[in-house]
């Protein structure tokens, strides 16, 4: 697979290098977190300044044990060199049940700079304040723009008809080592669906997955459109389904938190009239 230097992302990382913050990286599946992390591993290598680094990757097998929080920060004690700038980098701590208890732990006592990545599913930006004792910085990583699209594929001219394929295989760099389209859409269909059945109703307990899945569906269906909780509660309910529009509210939330669907506002309304729609 090949892969590209996001040096946005990579930027943004390189300016809170050293600061006090925890350092949260979130974004959809697939979207591009761990190889960030690699990235900038290899921007520290880099430098003049060796650096003590602690990579922990909860994905892998090796560190199969350290999914218990009490592990997780004997190791991260244990693998900290005095004399040195100590950096601690975990991908998908929340694979770790109340990891945020060994990460508060090593951050009261200074002793490393530290990175996290997570799905968005399990690290949304309202709960960093009350995971985390310290000071947090987010890093929100994207599918792909069109721009790193057309750098993935080295394409310099003929833009119109690439933007045109970009629109419809999308910026999921997972999908893109698929050769044809129907294998791309499944690629992007499976990720969708990790996230809609097993991250977002798990982490919800949602009981009426069918409702929530109709409402996603709904709002892919009139994506371009304007929809609000109360059009789509009483468009759903012409259709025989019951469903308050406080609900949709509700799942509405939990599939921006996902980065699943974004909110434009509407540029021509203002103040208390956004209450209204």
């Amino acid at each position: 697979m090949q892969f590209i230097v996001r040096q946005k992302y990579l930027d943004e990382l390189i300016e809170l290098y050293g600061t006090p913050d925890i350092k949260v990286i979130t974004g959809i599946r697939r979207s591009g977190k761990s190889v960030l992390l690699q990235e900038f591993i290899t921007y520290l290598q880099s430098l003049e300044e060796k650096s003590n680094i602690v990579m922990i990757n909860l994905q892998e097998l090796e560190f199969d044990y350290l999914l218990e929080y009490h592990a997780l920060h004997k190791y991260i004690l244990d693998q900290y060199k005095e004399g040195m700038t100590n950096v601690l980098l975990i991908d998908e701590v929340q694979l770790c049940p109340q990891f945020e208890l060994a990460i508060n732990s090593i951050y009261a006592k200074g002793i490393y700079d530290i990175y996290i990545t997570g799905s968005n599913a399990f690290l949304l930006s309202s709960d960093l304040a009350t995971l985390f004792t310290g000071r947090t910085m987010e890093i929100k990583v994207y599918p792909f723009s069109f721009m790193e699209y057309l750098t993935y594929y080295e394409i310099t001219d003929g833009y119109d008809d690439a933007f045109d394929q970009y629109v419809r295989t999308g910026g999921m760099p997972g999908a893109y080592v698929y050769k044809t389209e129907d294998r791309q859409y499944d690629y992007v269909r499976d990720v969708y669906s990790t996230i809609l059945v097993r991250d977002l109703v798990e982490k919800y307990k949602i009981r009426n997955k069918s409702e929530f899945t109709n409402i996603s569906e709904f709002m892919m269906d009139n994506i371009g459109n304007l929809l609000s909780p109360n059009n789509i509660s009483k468009t759903l309910n012409n259709d025989r389904s019951e469903i308050t529009r406080k609900t949709v509210s509700k799942y509405i939330g939990y599939l921006e938190n996902a980065f699943l669907f974004y909110e434009a506002k509407r540029y021509d309304l203002k103040g208390k009239k956004y209450l209204n729609i």
